[in-house]
């Protein structure tokens, strides 16, 4: 069962401030779920989501949503890495909605998921676009606790992502991972990695020849793919530091 007696939810509405910064105009939240209150880089708003529980854990259920209106130029990250408990015969789920405005601008990048052994993830992803919002998301899964040789010992992590632009279905990328009947060491699958990243970027001045420059430079497996008006990026790696360090020259 949950820790806490109800749903937990975050609900966050931004908009462009009168002296031209994007603040919070509504907000509210539940535990174990928080908001820190901005800090900026010139105009953008830095805003960090808490969860303020050791992880989530069997019977957990998170709602978040974010409405970014109008000009709002707003970067998300969280506190820190998301752990998912032992769910036994139960599991976790999360529900997150992303709703951005024409001119509205958004980088979207908690840190990664860590599955631990025994654990069931339920996460679902919708983000609703207009013709000219600006999108960079990231999300970065690790295979386990990978220093205590805890890898791909989870039940089940099924992660989906639904992207709309003016209500219509853009792109959907679904996730489905079960260890016990998967054989996800293959060469097809994660070989001899333990971390992946999923990066995905809508902006009409992406600079696709300069993405691919970063991805050279950095080293690491990597690709680059042009899906209609998304660019999709994915990378494997046995370090979140460099998966990390990769999203972060991305977002340039």
């Amino acid at each position: 069962m949950s820790s806490y007696a109800q749903e937990s939810n975050l609900y966050c509405r931004t908009k462009k401030g009168v002296n031209g910064k994007t603040i919070i105009e509504s907000m509210f939240f539940t535990p174990p779920l928080k908001l820190i209150t901005p800090l900026y880089e010139n105009d953008m708003a830095n805003i960090m989501l808490l969860n303020v529980s050791a992880g989530l854990m069997a019977g957990d259920k998170q709602t978040i949503v974010f409405d970014i209106q109008e000009y709002s130029k707003l970067k998300i990250t969280s506190q820190s890495y998301e752990k998912i408990h032992n769910t036994q015969n139960d599991y976790a789920m999360r529900n997150a909605t992303l709703n951005i405005a024409d001119n509205a601008f958004l980088i979207y990048t908690p840190l990664p998921c860590i599955p631990f052994a025994n654990s069931s993830f339920k996460n679902t992803t919708t983000i609703h676009l207009q013709e000219n919002s600006t999108l960079y998301y990231g999300e970065i899964f690790c295979a386990g606790r990978i220093a205590r040789d805890e890898i791909f010992l989870f039940k089940h992590f099924h992660q989906k992502l639904f992207i709309y632009k003016n209500n219509t279905l853009l792109f959907y990328d679904n996730m489905n991972l079960k260890p016990t009947n998967m054989y996800l060491t293959n060469i097809c699958m994660f070989h001899n990695f333990t971390h992946y990243l999923h990066f995905l970027i809508y902006d009409k001045s992406a600079d696709v020849e300069k993405l691919q420059s970063v991805i050279e430079d950095s080293k690491i497996y990597a690709a680059l793919s042009v899906h209609g008006d998304i660019i999709v990026i994915k990378a494997l790696a046995n370090e979140s530091e460099d998966l990390l360090d990769l999203q972060i020259k991305l977002c340039g």
